[in-house]
């Protein structure tokens, strides 16, 4: 066996050789054809090699990532837990370890990733560089950090649908049991004006649920995206609210700058829409000689701005900060609100990608609610007034 080995051993050692050199190609091609990020890190935190995963991820190309290091890219936050787990492998103390970090893309915003890191040693036990795999898990964060803030709003929606519910059933039992005495002591005219008060808290009972449904549809609806026409919808929502209250002492101003037609969910737009001007219309403030209502839509920069400004009622400096939360009203004695209205409209704001703010008009008297949402440039545009 000995000899056969000795007249053997060239033929064995460059098997041995090429099973290594096949090895090492098999290793390049399963790092560089992986589904998640692969990198081999320097002692110092440089990245020695990298596949195309990892370039994917973070926005950088090969050549870029060799000039800088995993620091620099790291979340501060992130970066002290990282290098204790590092020293910890140098140390020999542990073997691997895994955590969730954030990058910084290229372009500015976060990644989470999850990071598994180990240490290649050479035969003398000596450091030679780190092995990291790196997965993108940002839609898992999002999906949890969501589930977590939809537990927060369920809780926080329970407690006021209940406290919002029972108010007014309590008031109309106690409705009912005067209409009863009334009507007991022939004091037909008293029952009358209890009926109607009944009829009013059995109005605004009923408006409460809608709104709560209406919200339930917001969180559940699905909906394609469609060319949406914003002037079109303004027109359809002054239609359709010209019998509201004190809407014959309005005037009226449409600026339309911008006409182009927007890609996205049109109930999304519809809501907002008439949110916006509903409410300028139930708002006004009637000391005022006449109200007005200025309905704008323009381009600022990259964004197209849809506006709502009337002279009404407006927000208190104090009331602004709670202006889209759950069941908050401002003027009750105004026109019953449900509470639910700008908390609808900062959700459909949310799924639309774009944003809700407030301001105050420069005359300090009235509100101008607006969405900002990025749109397309290339829609068309052109200026008319009404």
């Amino acid at each position: 066996m000995n000899e056969y080995n000795q007249l053997n051993k060239p033929k064995m050692q460059a098997l041995s050789n090429s099973k290594h050199i096949q090895g090492n190609n098999i290793f390049e091609l399963a790092m560089e054809h992986s589904g998640i990020g692969m990198a081999l890190v320097g002692l110092d935190g440089s990245w020695l090699k990298v596949n195309q995963a990892v370039c994917d991820l973070v926005g950088y190309t090969r050549e870029e990532l060799q000039t800088i290091d995993f620091q620099t890219i790291t979340h501060p936050e992130d970066l002290e837990a990282d290098l204790g787990y590092v020293k910890r492998l140098l140390k020999n103390e542990i073997q691997t370890y895994n955590m969730e970090k954030r990058y910084f893309h290229k372009n500015g915003h976060l990644i989470w990733v999850k990071l598994t890191v180990s240490l290649l040693r050479d035969d003398d036990g000596e450091p030679q560089y780190f092995i990291s795999q790196i997965q993108d898990v940002s839609k898992e964060k999002k999906a949890l950090k969501e589930l977590v803030s939809a537990k927060k709003e369920l809780e926080e929606f329970t407690y006021s649908v209940a406290h919002d519910l029972r108010t007014p059933l309590s008031s109309i039992a106690s409705i009912m049991e005067l209409l009863r005495q009334s009507i007991n002591d022939g004091e037909y005219e008293d029952a009358q004006n209890t009926i109607e008060i009944a009829h009013s808290s059995l109005t605004k009972l009923s408006d409460l649920v809608i709104s709560i449904l209406e919200l339930h549809k917001v969180n559940l609806q699905e909906e394609q995206d469609k060319a949406v026409d914003v002037p079109h919808l303004v027109y359809s929502a002054l239609d359709k609210f010209n019998h509201m209250k004190n809407f014959d002492r309005l005037y009226i101003e449409t600026h339309f700058q911008y006409r182009g037609k927007l890609r996205g969910k049109t109930n999304r737009y519809m809501q907002i829409v008439e949110n916006f001007i509903s409410n300028a219309i139930k708002y006004q403030d009637l000391g005022e000689i006449s109200s007005y209502i200025k309905i704008s839509t323009y381009q600022k920069e990259n964004e197209f701005v849809f506006e709502v400004e009337d002279n009404g009622l407006g927000i208190s400096e104090e009331n602004q900060k709670k202006l889209f939360q759950m069941f908050e009203r401002f003027h009750p004695k105004a026109a019953f609100g449900t509470g639910l209205g700008l908390y609808m409209v900062k959700k459909s704001a949310d799924i639309l990608g774009g944003t809700i703010s407030f301001s105050t008009p420069e005359n300090n008297k009235g509100s101008i609610f607006r969405l900002s949402i990025a749109h397309d440039s290339n829609s068309q545009n052109c200026d008319t007034a009404t």
